[in-house]
């Protein structure tokens, strides 16, 4: 075959740039954030910051493509494009594992160490992927060359996304999966030159196939003297088994799950299970393999069913307790609370081993219509369990509003709730009264502790702590928490900014750097601004109607990945259909301007019915019609009207293809620190809504002006 400038159409090179760009850009920013994620403890501010940052320099990027373009040879541009996206990832993965040697061992990271270490580390991807954009449009010749781009370019990311979801992240690490992007686009770069440049390729992808047991040396960046024994990719996270001395360390996305010794399983079983005779029917959400089902199992009961998200975590069992061979335990891989809303059986104790409500997905074990799930699966006697976080003498400001906002929701679900103090708080609701008298039930029954009885129990069912207690959470009246305003998540997020003695101005600062920039970038220009607000509306779509799904049915990763697909499938036909509708495109703006309003609407409506559904049919459609049409339209909206705008706006395909991706990526990059950072913790999906109605509102009434 013959390779060269001269070897292929320039056609063919566009497409075979875009989709290798796409697919591997896509698949890069996943494994940035999973790898950033587990350096600043998994914290969802960081999760956001991180795509934000992402979608703001790859728009810069693009409008800094632009004098690039309009050289005579993109080709060789594009060639050196290939090279460094296909090799900057191994330096961002390395740089990203050595940010704690940086810091003191233990020190909380905050928003200022995530911010400027986290940016330093991806705007050269992100500037060379935003630039290769108007680049590859080069290529081309015609007004609709921005429009190609876009559906070249979202294609490419459809199957970034799918290859990532479906295949590497369940048979590679994420440097053998970086290996393989790497190559990709060494391919797509020999594509782009004449025979002179095939030796640099060839020994750049030698290279990076030697270098792959940096891999295991980069890891050990974040676990210094410890011994690594197993670290694997889940779908979920990155599970890590360590050993130091003789202790084994279970760490998930670089926070301890579990240490050999480790006895808070102990208040976990106990508290609850001593409000019950012996016997029990008990549902048990995540933890088990921990040690919490050897400390059920001391109770007789009759049944476990024990509920683990990540398949992974249960292969720990073999390593740590051997807890699973008990005959009355059987174990279900999913998600705990899509479990609790299908289950059948009448269970005698509930107890949620999770984490605090640190995210999103989290909050949905700590709310009202959760509450209300779980009672209706209890018999009248049964007891709802679970932990939140505490202090041994003072509990501040934040962690304070967290424990009421999840006591009001409980406190309006069941009769009696009861809160044990520490360190960590316990929580016991039923119907039913409930005793602090826990070491006299565990002394009939013959149980011994290590730690609960002796060192623990003494404080906690202390009558004044507990009355203390009692009266903080009760003084002052707050509004319950809820799947649609996850008030204790937004507490959460506050209380890890604190904690960490990150300023609260540096995320103000943030917010109107972001903000500043988007109106740059659409200063004067009404078009940039109607792209740039759609930018925002469809990334706040997408993350409202992804929570909204999570909240009603769990957790299902699969399906949430089907969901993005959709989104960028809707994306690409709405481009492809603009050019092909006998409608000016003045109207098209129009009439995407004001379907997104009314999109914005129903979706008001469908969160309101969502979370409120019961009958089969009513889920069964919100599941399989209702979300995944609205992400679909909302997405072919945005994608019509970005092919429109393209073919209004003036100047060279390149130039216009580098300034209305800026305005887009711009207001991404807003809709995902605004939406994911601010608003859903705050004002919930409503709000989010709300939010969308009037800045295209806005849009609307501006372009209807200009029409007349």
């Amino acid at each position: 075959m013959i390779t060269g400038y001269k070897g292929f159409s320039r056609k063919k090179k566009f497409w075979v740039c875009l989709l290798a760009l796409g697919t591997s850009s896509v698949s890069v920013q996943l494994i940035m954030i999973r790898e950033v994620m587990s350096t600043f403890g998994g914290n969802e501010l960081v999760i956001g910051l991180v795509l934000g940052v992402w979608l703001l320099f790859t728009g810069l990027g693009s409008a800094l493509g632009v004098p690039i373009a309009k050289r005579a040879r993109p080709e060789r541009a594009l060639f050196a494009g290939h090279i460094l996206v296909g090799v900057l990832p191994f330096f961002q993965i390395a740089a990203v594992r050595a940010l704690p040697l940086l810091w003191v061992r233990g020190e909380m990271l905050g928003l200022t160490s995530a911010i400027f270490s986290s940016t330093l580390i991806l705007i050269p991807y992100c500037l060379v992927a935003g630039g290769m954009l108007p680049i590859a449009g080069a290529l081309l010749k015609g007004k609709d060359t921005t429009s190609r781009v876009y559906i070249a370019d979202t294609l490419g990311d459809i199957a970034g996304g799918l290859l990532f979801s479906l295949v590497l992240v369940y048979t590679l690490s994420h440097w053998d999966s970086l290996v393989v992007l790497g190559l990709l686009n060494l391919l797509a770069g020999a594509m782009m030159t004449s025979y002179a440049g095939l030796p640099v390729l060839a020994l750049l992808g030698l290279g990076i196939l030697a270098a792959r047991p940096l891999d295991l040396s980069t890891l050990l960046f974040r676990f210094p003297g410890q011994e690594l024994i197993v670290h694997k990719n889940t779908p979920f996270a990155q599970l890590t088994i360590s050993k130091t001395g003789e202790q084994i360390n279970v760490l998930q996305d670089a926070i301890p799950l579990y240490s050999t010794g480790d006895l808070d399983m102990e208040s976990v079983a106990h508290l609850p299970l001593c409000q019950l005779k012996q016997g029990a029917n008990v549902l048990l959400i995540a933890g088990g393999v921990f040690g919490t089902i050897e400390e059920i199992a001391k109770h007789k009961p009759k049944h476990i069913d024990y509920v683990e998200l990540d398949p992974a975590i249960l292969d720990l069992d073999k390593l740590i307790n051997k807890s699973l061979s008990y005959p009355f335990v059987q174990v279900h891989v999913g998600d705990g609370r899509l479990f609790v809303k299908q289950a059948e059986t009448k269970y005698n104790a509930i107890i949620v081993d999770l984490p605090d409500p640190e995210n999103a997905q989290l909050n949905r074990f700590y709310s009202q219509e959760f509450f209300h799930e779980a009672k209706s699966i209890l018999t009248d006697h049964g007891v709802l369990a679970f932990t939140l976080v505490g202090a041994e003498n003072y509990l501040e400001e934040k962690g304070l509003a967290v424990n009421r906002s999840v006591y009001a929701a409980l406190k309006s679900t069941f009769k009696h709730v009861l809160v044990f103090p520490g360190i960590t708080h316990y929580y016991l609701a039923s119907n039913a009264p409930l005793t602090t008298g826990i070491a006299g039930v565990l002394a009939r029954r013959k149980i011994v502790t290590k730690r609960l009885v002796d060192y623990e129990l003494p404080s906690m069912t202390d009558p004044f702590r507990l009355d203390i207690l009692r009266r903080l959470l009760t003084e002052k009246k707050v509004s319950p928490n809820r799947d649609l305003s996850p008030s204790a998540f937004g507490h959460l997020l506050d209380m890890w900014m604190k904690k960490s003695e990150s300023p609260k101005t540096l995320q103000y600062i943030m917010f109107v750097s972001i903000l500043a920039f988007a109106v740059l970038v659409c200063r004067r220009d009404l078009l940039r601004f109607t792209i740039m607000t759609s930018g925002y509306a469809g990334m706040a779509f997408e993350l409202s109607l992804l929570l909204l799904f999570q909240v009603i049915y769990g957790y299902v990763y699969l399906r949430i990945c089907i969901f993005i697909t959709i989104f960028m499938i809707g994306s690409a036909l709405g481009a492809f259909a603009s050019g092909r509708l006998k409608k000016d495109t003045l109207w098209q703006v129009l009439a995407t301007e004001s379907a997104l309003i009314a999109l914005a609407a129903l979706a008001c409506v469908a969160a309101i019915a969502g979370v409120g559904a019961k009958s089969q049919i009513s889920l069964f459609a919100m599941q399989y019609m209702v979300i995944p049409s609205l992400i679909f339209l909302v997405a072919s909206a945005a994608g019509c009207q970005f092919s429109a705008v393209s073919r209004m706006a003036r100047g060279t395909g390149a130039e216009i293809t580098g300034r209305l991706y800026m305005a887009d990526l711009a207001g991404a990059a807003c809709g995902t620190i605004l939406t994911g950072l601010l608003f859903l913790p705050k004002i919930g999906i409503i709000g989010v809504m709300a939010s969308v109605l009037i800045i295209k509102g806005l849009s609307l009434g501006l372009n209807i002006k200009l029409s007349d």
